[in-house]
């Protein structure tokens, strides 16, 4: 009886009234119940989940690395693919990794980045659309179906890139990404 009692009570004051703007049935989204479908999910709101899972260590939470050790990912270069960077060179340093001296934003960096190659295309293309548009960046997003080609077209690379390798690949960008193989000069 005292657990019934304690039980109306709760719900008495936790219930929101019972009122519908509180919770709407129609906008529940499970098998055989609601009627409205579910919102696209935003690629930049799983990147960003992504990237804290897997990134933010070295580059940290604002994109701004860790001096001397891990470069910044706001303004970069790299992630904004200016002057010689590509779009395909960003992937490409995601699916293997890099190795050995670089440059970014003027800054000398001697550190590796570990491959990730076991995150999915999608999770790939989401994790740089967020940095591509996080921390003041301002760069179009990276779609799977370009993942998916830069990682069948580098296949054959097995070990982490060096700054020189990458940017003797010819630069891909993303609406020429189907069938466009990268050529190493």
């Amino acid at each position: 009886m005292l657990a019934l009692c304690w039980g109306a009570f709760y719900l008495a004051f936790n219930s929101g009234g019972f009122s519908q703007d509180v919770y709407e049935s129609n906008a529940v989204n499970w098998a055989g119940g609601g009627t409205q479908a579910a919102a696209p999910v935003d690629p930049k709101v799983v990147g960003k989940r992504l990237y804290t899972q897997n990134c933010v260590v070295c580059h940290q939470a604002n994109g701004m690395g860790v001096a001397g050790q891990f470069p910044p990912l706001a303004g970069s270069e790299w992630v904004l693919t200016e002057g010689p960077h590509a779009e395909n060179h960003l992937v490409m340093l995601v699916l293997n990794g890099l190795q050995g001296p670089s440059v970014v934003k003027g800054q000398s960096y001697n550190n590796a980045m570990v491959p990730w190659k076991q995150l999915t295309d999608e999770q790939i293309a989401d994790i740089l659309t967020y940095i591509r548009s996080d921390w003041g960046n301002n760069a179009p997003a990276i779609s799977p179906e370009f993942v998916a080609q830069i990682r069948k077209d580098s296949a054959a690379q097995s070990d982490s890139w060096t700054q020189e390798q990458l940017l003797a690949v010819s630069p891909v960008k993303p609406s020429a990404a189907s069938g466009a193989a990268p050529a190493t000069k």
